[in-house]
C-alpha cells in the first residue's frame, strides 16, 4: 500500500510540475529567476535549457532533490522574477510569499503553481498586498499557473521575523509548560499534536545516558520533553525539512541534528537505545506512507541490543502488521479512535 501511495504522490507532483514547466518555459524571462519549492527536480534543468538564469530555494531534502541546495530560507539578493510551488498550509504560504517578495522589485512577476484540490484558485485572496493579479495563464491536468505582479508593499523578509515562541502545557502529559521556538508551516505549529501527546503519555523511563533518535523530529517537541525527563540522554534529531531542523537546533542546543529523507544520509553503524517517531504520513498535501515504511523496515539495523522503537501512528495507516513483520517483540501501548502507539523491540 505504501509503495502505491508514494508512487501516486510522486506522479501527481510530476504532473503539476509538468504544467508549470509548460507555462514557464514559454515565457520571456528578462533576468535571474528565483525558483521555490520544486520537489521534482525537473524545473531547474528545463528552465536552464531555455536560457533562464535560475537560483533555487528548496526547504526539503527529499531524496530526489538531495543533491541541490537545501536551506530554511532563500539566499539574499534581487531577482527579476520568481516561481513558487504552492506549499501545503496557508501559514507556510504566507511566510514563503513574504520571503519571495522581499527579493523582488516592484513590478516583477511571480508565478504560483499548484493543484486545484490544493486550493491554488484561492491563493490570490491571500497575498497580503504584496502582489496584484492572480489570473491563470495555464489550466491543465487539474492544476494551474497564476501570474502576479509585485507591488511596493513592504515584506517581512528575514527568517527571524517569523519566529514565534509558543508555550505548550500538555494537560499534565509534560513535566511542565514547555516553551519552544516555532515557525509557520511546521508540523503542529503552536500546539501539542494529539499523536505526540499520546506518545509522551506512554513513553517509558530511559536508562542512564541513553542514545535516542527522534525520527521526523519537527521542531523537537518529543526530544525537548525527553531531555527534561532525562538530561543525560544523547539526542539525535532527524528531519527532511531544513526549517524544522533550524527550529530543533534552536530548541535543543547541543543536540545532534541530521537533515535527511528518512535514513537516506544517516551513517551506517550508529545504533540507538531508543528510536521515537511521530512519522509524517504525507508529502505535501498527498498521502504517502514511505517514511513510515522506511522507519520500520530499517529500525532493527539501527537499534542496539534490546533497543526499542516507539512510534505513534494514525490508525488508518495500518502500521501494526508492518511493525510486527520487522520487529520480533511488539506491543500496542495505547489505542484511541484516531491513533495507536506501538513499541517494538529488536530482541537480539
Amino acid at each position: 500500500m505504501s509503495n502505491r501511495l508514494a508512487q501516486r504522490a510522486a506522479a501527481r507532483e510530476a504532473e503539476i510540475a509538468g504544467v508549470a514547466e509548460q507555462a514557464l518555459c514559454g515565457l520571456h524571462h528578462p533576468g535571474p529567476l528565483l525558483l521555490v519549492g520544486d520537489g521534482t527536480g525537473t524545473l531547474l534543468p528545463a528552465l536552464t535549457t531555455h536560457g533562464v538564469d535560475v537560483t533555487e530555494w528548496q526547504r526539503h531534502a527529499f531524496t530526489d532533490v538531495a543533491a541541490r541546495a537545501v536551506s530554511p530560507w532563500p539566499v539574499d539578493g534581487s531577482f527579476a522574477g520568481a516561481a513558487l510551488r504552492l506549499p501545503h498550509g496557508w501559514g507556510a504560504f504566507a511566510m514563503m510569499l513574504h520571503a519571495v517578495a522581499a527579493r523582488l522589485p516592484a513590478g516583477a512577476p511571480l508565478w504560483i503553481y499548484g493543484g486545484n484540490d490544493e486550493g491554488i484558485a484561492t491563493a490570490p485572496k491571500r497575498l497580503d498586498g504584496l502582489f496584484d493579479g492572480g489570473e491563470p495563464i495555464l489550466i491543465k491536468r487539474r492544476a494551474r499557473v497564476l501570474a502576479l505582479t509585485r507591488t511596493d508593499a513592504p515584506a517581512r523578509g528575514s527568517l527571524d521575523e517569523w519566529r514565534e515562541d509558543v508555550i505548550l502545557s500538555g494537560d499534565g502529559l509534560l513535566a511542565g509548560p514547555l516553551t519552544l521556538a516555532s515557525w509557520p508551516g511546521l508540523f503542529a505549529h503552536g500546539r501539542l499534536d494529539p499523536g505526540t501527546a499520546h506518545l509522551l503519555e506512554v513513553l517509558p523511563p530511559l536508562k542512564s545516558a541513553a542514545r535516542v533518535l527522534d525520527f521526523g523530529c519537527g521542531a523537537g517537541v518529543i526530544s525537548a520533553e525527553i531531555r527534561r525527563r532525562h538530561p543525560d540522554s544523547a539526542l539525535t534529531l532527524l528531519d527532511v525539512d531544513s526549517l524544522a531542523l533550524h527550529a530543533a537546533r534552536t530548541n535543543l542546543p547541543g543536540a545532534e541534528t541530521l537533515l535527511s529523507d528518512g535514513w537516506g544520509t544517516m551513517p551506517r553503524g550508529v545504533r540507538y537505545d531508543l528510536i521515537v517517531s511521530n512519522p509524517p504520513l504525507h508529502r505535501g498535501g498527498h498521502e504517502d506512507f514511505a517514511a513510515l515504511e522506511s522507519l520500520v523496515r530499517d529500525a532493527p539495523n539501527r537499534l542496539r541490543h534490546d533497543g526499542v522503537l516507539i512510534a505513534v501512528i494514525q490508525r488508518t495507516a495500518g502500521a501494526g502488521k508492518l511493525i510486527q513483520a520487522h520487529l520480533p517483540i511488539t506491543e500496542c501501548l495505547l489505542e484511541t479512535p484516531q491513533f495507536q502507539v506501538w513499541r517494538g523491540r529488536t530482541g537480539r
